[in-house]
């Protein structure tokens, strides 16, 4: 397969290793807090309550629909 002229061949060598770092004299380790995983996802209770309000909206909804003809003008 053909290489696109975008692709380069750059080869970074260096002729000796950066120098190390040093640290102030008051420099120490840093406590870090413990990490949580957090889910984008929701959980299995907040799905079902969804699906439960959804169920109840929807049924008062037919409910309103087959009622609301027959409920007598007030005129």
């Amino acid at each position: 397969m053909a290489r696109s002229p975008f692709q380069s061949d750059f080869v970074i060598q260096r002729d000796e290793p950066p120098p190390p770092v040093t640290l102030p004299e008051g420099a120490d380790a840093v406590a870090l807090p413990t990490a949580t995983l957090r889910s984008p996802e929701a959980s299995a209770r907040a799905t079902r309550w969804v699906l439960i309000l959804t169920f109840v909206v929807l049924a008062a909804l037919v409910v309103l629909c087959a009622v609301g003809p027959h409920i007598p003008g007030g005129g």
